[in-house]
């Protein structure tokens, strides 16, 4: 007799009754699974892990956030694994599970990494938040570990707010203005701060002079709504920013 697995994680003896959904065990139904992780090397080692799983299969690897915006790949995915910490490209790893899942309404996301981002849930739309697991890396962790959160989760069965209580949305002011901020202008400020020139800057990041200046115009503005004419824009937005950075 086949075995059958409900769609939220209960296995079935017998062909599902109406209105109790189940599919095929993932061992004839493999897991289609897209990985997103900038260093090359853990990025190959989880691959080949991973397809030593029957009811997994990899139908995408990616070493950045905007080539994993793929659209063919991604409507065909169940579930998305991410490195938090990505941010090679201005998309971190949150910010590109919320774009996969605007391609993709079903695919489920799981984030993983080094570092607490327990504060970033509130980037999380809450109609998107269904689906959204974390775990943090790990020598430890088998295989088999990342296996069981790839398929829970890409059937529904997050452990987000598990690991993340939500908080209501607007509690953390300092932490709601730190994410006003983009990804590159996070970047632009943190170097800004380091005493880098925005010439060197725009060296570092491979981007314009004009393109730096505008950025960090936004920045200003964003993180000081208040300034008045003949401040010291660059150092009170340095003071600034590096406040809301020990906010995280």
């Amino acid at each position: 007799m086949p075995t059958f697995v409900h769609l939220w994680g209960n296995t079935c003896d017998s062909a599902p009754a109406i209105g109790k959904p189940c599919v095929t065990s993932l061992t004839m139904n493999s897991t289609r699974v897209i990985y997103v992780e900038n260093d090359s090397a853990l990025r190959q080692f989880l691959h080949e892990s991973l397809d030593r799983h029957t009811e997994i299969e990899v139908i995408g690897t990616y070493a950045d956030g905007i080539s994993a915006l793929n659209r063919a790949v991604a409507k065909k995915a169940d579930v998305a694994l991410i490195d938090f910490g990505l941010d090679t490209d201005g998309l971190n790893g949150i910010e590109l599970g919320i774009a996969l899942r605007e391609i993709n309404e079903y695919i489920g996301i799981v984030i993983y990494s080094q570092f607490n981002v327990r504060k970033m849930v509130n980037r999380v739309p809450p109609a998107m938040r269904n689906g959204w697991s974390f775990f943090e890396k790990s020598g430890e962790m088998a295989s088999i570990d990342y296996v069981k959160i790839l398929k829970e989760t890409a059937i529904g069965k997050g452990n987000w707010e598990e690991y993340f209580p939500v908080t209501p949305e607007g509690d953390d002011g300092e932490l709601n203005l730190y994410y006003q901020l983009t990804s590159r202008q996070r970047s632009i400020i943190s170097l800004l701060a380091q005493g880098i020139s925005v010439q060197e800057i725009s060296l570092r990041l491979d981007l314009t002079y004009a393109y730096v200046r505008k950025e960090l115009s936004r920045a200003y503005d964003t993180l000081l709504p208040d300034a008045k004419e003949g401040d010291d824009l660059k150092t009170l937005a340095i003071l600034k920013y590096l406040q809301l950075v020990k906010t995280l």
